[in-house]
């Protein structure tokens, strides 16, 4: 097996971003080998014990590319609601399907559990979505919320976030009266490109 062009590319690229920031978000449409050129960029960073969350359907696919192509590094590949059963350390972590993590304005377990994971273990962390905020672009928050060196690091919570980022909503129903955080700017976008390939 060997990569694509356009994948090798993104390879390259991703060591700059990684070496930079720690994370980097692939942002490529599905059938484009995602996987494969996630586990390409662990191998060129010289990772040792790879740790990949994904659906549990997903997990056969995962580890044919990873034999197939034979890589060095230890892969563990699992789902999200697994986590809890994994011994680290891990020195990379790849987070398929990263817009699952996008829940807001509080965040999900899984967007809890993969930032504790983080900074439990301080991986280099490649994200991976084919549609990385497909109803808002709050959804990006909680994505990265838990990559220390994110563009919103320094808000504490999407709500001092959402202050700069998103324009919110009042919604009247029933009788009550809530915060509609759904329009979020296009400035989220603007402020993830030097991450996101």
């Amino acid at each position: 097996m060997k990569l694509r062009e356009y994948q090798a590319e993104i390879v390259n690229r991703s060591l700059e971003v990684l070496s930079a920031f720690r994370f980097v978000y692939l942002a490529m449409e599905v059938r484009t080998g995602k996987t494969l050129t996630s586990l390409s960029i662990a191998q060129k960073m010289d990772a040792k014990r790879v740790l990949f969350l994904t659906k549990k359907k997903a997990i056969s696919s995962i580890e044919d590319d990873y034999f197939n192509f034979g890589f060095d590094f230890d892969l563990v590949a699992i789902n999200y609601e697994s986590m809890h059963k994994i011994k680290g350390p891990f020195d990379f972590l790849i987070l398929d399907e990263a817009h699952g993590m996008g829940a807001y304005p509080k965040p999900s377990k899984r967007a809890k559990d993969v930032k504790n994971f983080i900074s439990q273990y301080d991986p280099l962390v490649v994200l991976l979505s084919g549609t990385p905020t497909p109803e808002s672009y709050s959804q990006m928050y909680h994505q990265v919320y838990g990559t220390p060196n994110n563009p919103f690091s320094r808000y504490g919570n999407f709500y001092k976030f959402a202050k700069d980022y998103v324009d919110v909503q009042k919604r009247h129903f029933n009788g009550f009266v809530s915060n509609d955080y759904s329009n979020g700017k296009k400035s989220i976008t603007d402020m993830m490109k030097r991450y996101t390939l």
